[in-house]
């Protein structure tokens, strides 16, 4: 892959970290190094998760067309980024290079531009499996299906500078194959296979889009919550209701898919 060249720094006052845009990555703050140390000796992801709330949710950080340039933040995220984050810290062990490589190959395929960019959530969750970083629980056997017809990043985007045929055919690949999902956590064998610190991706009820939200869930008083970037709270938070509260008075959303981080 190509080296990637490091800028300048700018430091945010309020977060834990730093703020880092265009390709380039150089540090690990001390704190968040420790808080990955903490992670990896008790194998769990979550805590990584957990040194970001209160971080701001800021959506669009990444390129609107090409040329792309790779996006560093610990102080803001979307709700994939954020999740893209957790995962590229955790298997870094500490190691900013590692990180920074971890990162671009989760959110990337083949080289670094918009169309390889893994814009929708089916790809980013198989390219996270292809690296061995999550074993997905949801199958063919324990789940619901649905098939879809997915276009909404080709019909919404608008650039001279972006291959529409490459996205089509990206969105053609994910119509062409189900949907596994669970619609609700009522069903106890449901309920039971779901671990603390699983990731947890919210297919959208749209027909052209595949997912509409992603996060960790997150156990309190035995009951199954979400640590998430919140478009809602505008901020890294865990939610005021449990998952199923969530699922019911979010008519936005189908079901659910589970994931889990190898650890």
């Amino acid at each position: 892959m190509k080296k990637l060249g490091f800028i300048m720094m700018f430091i945010v006052v309020w977060v834990p970290g730093y703020f880092l845009e265009a390709q380039s990555f150089k540090v690990i703050p001390n704190k968040l190094k420790l808080a990955i140390e903490k992670s990896l000796s008790l194998k769990s992801p979550n805590l990584i998760g957990q040194y970001f709330i209160g971080a701001p949710y800021l959506a669009n950080r990444l390129s609107a067309s090409n040329p792309e340039k790779v996006y560093f933040s610990f102080g803001d995220f979307d709700c994939v980024t954020y999740v893209e984050n957790v995962l590229a810290l955790y298997h870094s062990k500490g190691n900013p290079i590692q990180f920074s490589d971890n990162l671009i190959k989760i959110r990337y395929n083949d080289s670094i531009s918009y169309e390889n960019r893994n814009h929708y959530l089916t790809s980013g969750l198989e390219k996270l499996v292809k690296l061995k970083l999550l074993t997905p629980i949801n199958n063919p056997f324990n789940s619901k299906s649905v098939f879809k017809k997915i276009d909404y990043l080709s019909e919404h985007v608008n650039s001279k500078y972006i291959d529409k045929d490459k996205l089509k055919k990206i969105e053609n690949s994910i119509s062409n194959r189900p949907i596994y999902y669970f619609d609700s956590m009522n069903d106890s064998d449901t309920n039971n296979l779901i671990q603390n610190g699983d990731v947890i991706a919210f297919v959208s009820s749209r027909n052209d889009l595949d997912f509409k939200h992603v996060g960790f869930v997150y156990f309190k008083n035995n009951k199954k919550y979400i640590l998430h970037a919140s478009q809602e709270k505008k901020v890294v938070c865990i939610s005021d209701v449990t998952i199923d509260q969530y699922l019911l008075k979010n008519k936005k959303i189908k079901g659910f898919q589970i994931y889990r981080p190898n650890r």
